[in-house]
């Protein structure tokens, strides 16, 4: 009787701790992700002015964010950023292994970085950013989203054709990883910001996969889209355009 016990508890209790694993695992994806969309209000209403500074800094430290300044002296010559993001690093440690962390995707408990900046040069403050990633691999992002907002976008419409559709609105796309940023700028339109800061962060916590950039950013995705079909339709003149001239367009 005692080694029939015993035999029981040897199968039943590793299964038990296993479940509390994961609801533990489970109730802290969902905390963290209210601090995710926390975080991408404050980013949203935040200044791009100096007052976003110490802004920034008071909102690292609430509870279940982190905040990462770079050292003033670095931010003269280029830009740098001051990082609030959601500290959940150590809640990650439990799927260092790539075979957990694939595994952990099909319960809804994939790896995931929220993070809020402000970009600053020559002490001032000429930018604010929110972005996303998702990963398998835990070295490297599945796919990253990202909204960023300047006083002046860094590319003109020699760059991005569509600008002449909506000013100070455009798009990203990066090569080496699946990477989309929407970008706008003083002069782009209420509606334009609005939909560049619209994240759908139930991908945080949902049990599909999320590997599409429609279902992490879909209004601005869906702008997107609707400038590559403009764009199609309404092609470039053909312009020389010498080293440090205007964009003629």
């Amino acid at each position: 009787m005692v080694r029939y016990f015993k035999w029981r508890v040897a199968i039943v209790f590793p299964l038990v701790l296993l479940q509390c694993v994961y609801l533990f695992l489970v109730g802290a994806n969902f905390y963290y992700a209210k601090r995710a969309s926390y975080l991408l209000h404050r980013i949203r209403t935040l200044q791009v002015d100096q007052s976003a500074i110490g802004e920034l800094e008071k909102l690292g430290s609430e509870h279940g964010l982190r905040y990462d300044p770079t050292e003033p002296g670095n931010c003269k010559k280029i830009a740098c950023v001051n990082i609030v993001s959601v500290n959940n690093r150590r809640m990650w440690s439990f799927l260092k292994s790539p075979t957990l962390s694939r595994l952990g995707g099909y319960v809804g408990l994939r790896k995931w970085q929220a993070v809020g900046d402000i970009e600053v040069q020559n002490d001032k403050v000429i930018g604010k950013i929110y972005g996303i990633a998702l990963f398998t691999d835990p070295l490297s992002s599945d796919i990253e989203a990202t909204a960023w907002q300047q006083h002046t976008l860094e590319i003109d419409a020699c760059e991005y054709y569509a600008l002449r559709r909506h000013h100070g609105y455009a798009f990203r796309n990066a090569s080496n990883i699946r990477s989309f940023a929407a970008e706008v700028s003083d002069e782009a339109s209420q509606f334009s910001r609005e939909h560049a800061f619209q994240f759908d962060l139930n991908c945080l916590t949902s049990w599909r996969r999320c590997s599409q950039f429609s279902q992490i950013v879909p209004s601005a995705w869906g702008d997107y889209e609707d400038d590559v079909r403009w764009m199609d339709t309404h092609h470039r003149p053909d312009a020389i355009r010498h080293v440090g001239a205007k964009c003629p367009y």
